[in-house]
């Protein structure tokens, strides 16, 4: 079967978080017989992967690839006959639109391109967000990103919630996934555009409002203690707090993510640097399968993303 290279372009941000694109890309596309490569056409340039797909999949991919997060652009390597090269070759070459690749020439064709101001008018400084204010009124305040507080939530920026999400769809439709620390829901919010069923969970109240207006099922509740039935959960996506004093809260909540997730589901936390460690110990006490662990620079904070399967 003839086979088509894709090339990534990770958003400037991640260029450094390949690993963790690739693996991202891959579960997002899978069931289409995706094949991460070592190398491919522009390997010249920074921040860049390739994905190798069955030719008769390319419609496929081409519907799931709006989704991707750490990605902002996706283009497909097409064959050129040597006799059919177009009379302004050079030109192409030096824009980077046709390119020699083993030996062949390829036109660049672009599939998919995230608008950098999708990105920016949905990122949390700029959303809306219910909020029930001191006179007692529900109404959406701009920017709400927490109170400010060592544990309150910062919200994660768009493409790094998509990206946390896309690593644990499985293949099913109206699956359920959780977040027990929902924040200000930017992971609710690729969930929900992802086809998920979506659960949110947070210990603080003053969040209800906003978080079940977004389409959430949500409640409020410790996530040391979830309101939710052993192996109910299909997939979990989370960005815990950061603060130091939240190792025992760790340790607890990740034990009772685990025993609310089905087996063979996947669970992915966005974390900070520090927490690395510990999430590591645990997950391992606890018999989770790891299938990614990998560092991300987030503004200057130095995070890690870690995600499991639960095998047994």
């Amino acid at each position: 079967m003839n086979q088509l290279v894709l090339i990534f372009h990770l958003w400037n941000a991640r260029n450094k978080a390949r690993k963790v694109a690739e693996i991202e890309a891959r579960n997002l596309l899978r069931g289409l017989n995706p094949e991460v490569l070592r190398g491919g056409p522009l390997s010249e340039q920074k921040g860049v992967f390739w994905v190798a797909i069955p030719e008769n999949s390319l419609s496929q991919v081409s519907k799931r690839l709006h989704r991707l997060g750490s990605t902002r652009a996706v283009d497909f390597a097409q064959f050129v006959l040597d006799d059919s090269l177009p009379s302004n070759c050079q030109d192409l070459i030096t824009k980077n639109e046709l390119v020699r690749w083993r030996k062949q020439y390829h036109k660049i064709v672009r599939l998919h391109e995230t608008s950098k101001n999708t990105i920016l008018n949905s990122s949390p400084d700029r959303r809306e967000f219910m909020l029930k204010l001191s006179d007692g009124v529900i109404q959406p305040v701009r920017g709400y990103r927490g109170d400010g507080y060592a544990l309150s939530r910062r919200g994660l920026p768009p493409y790094d919630a998509r990206m946390i999400v896309n690593l644990v769809t499985p293949p099913t439709e109206l699956a359920k996934l959780l977040d027990p620390f929902a924040g200000v829901g930017g992971v609710v919010i690729e969930a929900i555009e992802n086809g998920f069923q979506v659960f949110s969970s947070d210990i603080d109240p003053f969040l209800m409002h906003g978080l079940e207006h977004l389409g959430a099922t949500h409640c409020v509740s410790d996530a040391r203690c979830l309101p939710f039935g052993n192996g109910t959960i299909d997939a979990i996506a989370t960005e815990p707090p950061y603060d130091k004093s939240t190792e025992k809260l760790l340790e607890d909540s990740l034990k009772e993510m685990v025993r609310v997730l089905k087996i063979g589901a996947r669970l992915a936390i966005f974390a900070a640097a520090w927490q690395a460690d510990l999430l590591r110990s645990v997950g391992l006490s606890i018999k989770l399968v790891p299938f990614l662990e990998a560092k991300v620079n987030r503004k200057g904070t130095d995070c890690f993303v870690i995600a499991w399967e639960k095998v047994c």
